[in-house]
């Protein structure tokens, strides 16, 4: 049987064919509809406050949309002032039935999309979601969960939280099919997101640790200062039998591998702050050609330049996001050529690989899918 969503989305879609795409696009957009013939449109129905500084969204996606799994992130784009702008946030909430997604949102002092969205967005608002990305799922790190039961170990800083969250909804409603401890790092108890949700979930399989800013209130079970060695086998014990998930700033994520070494069983990880761009200020800088296959250009650019910098220098506008190589929004296909990842150095060579241009520069003469 066919819901009224898909029965609304063919009606567009031929009134698409008949009016015109971009006519129907824009009467739907005016009117506030989330029906579209090829964009996943999503209607903010409900905005929860978490703590002063952060809000959770529930968003009804249409029809188009996929799905997701706990522990995978989103592409969001939001609308300010007449202009769109694209960030990535972590879904926050178990998959259901009712289709409703929860992204939990928290204000940063620089963070244009960030603050609009803590401080003036509304129910009834229409965003865009775009593709789901992530390997820190179960199916992906844990295939024979329901045979093995394995410990798992959470770690998150601040709205690292969010993935831990969806992770743990969903392990609850299989009925803890795993023994898990998570370890959650905040300035404040204030600061600290579904507190009291966390809290209610702690049984024989669920042990929730808060780890504090020494000086803070503490409560008792709470553990105060950065991440350390001494907290890990206090709270975990050995973790050779462990698999642990981690996410946070990318100081925190630094932090937690220098800690933890290899230690743990499996170490799998998210970091929702990019490592910076490197510029070997000494490095000869050299010029090579890029080619743009659909638009039949040739230019030239530098190696000690993001490509899209460097395209957008020379008028060229690709689709892109946050410009940090987290979203994903700007990543086309790189037919031939070699390319250098400027956060982590890493060099590839190989031909007809997904490439992010924010944060990757020409090693030599390249062609993209552009």
């Amino acid at each position: 049987m066919r819901t009224n969503s898909q029965l609304s989305n063919k009606v567009v879609r031929g009134l698409s064919k008949i009016l015109g795409q971009e006519f129907v696009a824009f009467w739907l957009e005016q009117a506030g509809s989330t029906h579209s013939a090829d964009r996943c449109l999503a209607e903010v129905v409900r905005i929860d406050r978490e703590t002063a500084d952060a809000v959770s969204l529930w968003l009804r996606p249409n029809a188009l949309f996929k799905g997701f799994e706990a522990g995978q992130h989103v592409n969001l784009s939001i609308t300010i002032d007449g202009v769109v702008h694209t960030r990535s946030y972590s879904f926050s909430n178990a998959p259901t039935e009712s289709g409703l997604v929860r992204l939990t949102i928290k204000q940063t002092p620089s963070g244009l999309v960030s603050r609009h969205v803590v401080n003036n967005m509304e129910v009834g608002t229409v965003v865009e979601v775009g593709d789901v990305f992530g390997d820190m799922t179960l199916s992906h790190t844990q295939p024979n969960l329901h045979t093995e039961r394995p410990t798992m170990l959470l770690l998150a800083a601040g709205s690292g939280i969010t993935p831990m969250i969806s992770l743990i909804e969903t392990l609850e409603a299989q009925g803890w099919p795993t023994d898990v401890t998570l370890m959650s790092w905040a300035r404040n108890p204030e600061d600290m997101l579904f507190d009291a949700t966390l809290k209610a979930k702690t049984n024989e399989h669920f042990k929730y640790v808060r780890l504090l800013e020494s000086g803070a209130n503490l409560a008792e079970g709470d553990l105060a200062g950065r991440p350390n060695a001494e907290q890990f086998e206090a709270v975990a014990g050995a973790l050779d039998n462990t698999d642990v998930y981690a996410c946070g700033p990318d100081g925190f994520m630094t932090a937690l591998r220098g800690i933890l070494g290899d230690a743990p069983k499996s170490f799998h990880a998210e970091s929702f702050t990019p490592m910076a761009l490197s510029i070997d200020e000494n490095a000869e800088v050299k010029t090579f050609t890029v080619t743009l296959t659909k638009s039949n250009r040739i230019l030239e650019v530098s190696n000690n330049k993001p490509l899209l910098k460097a395209l957008q220098e020379q008028g060229i506008n690709p689709p892109h996001g946050c410009g940090m190589g987290i979203c994903n929004t700007c990543s086309c296909e790189k037919l031939t050529g070699t390319t250098q990842n400027m956060q982590n150095k890493s060099v590839c060579g190989t031909n007809n690989t997904a490439l992010r241009l924010c944060i990757n520069a020409a090693q030599g003469p390249v062609s993209l899918d552009l």
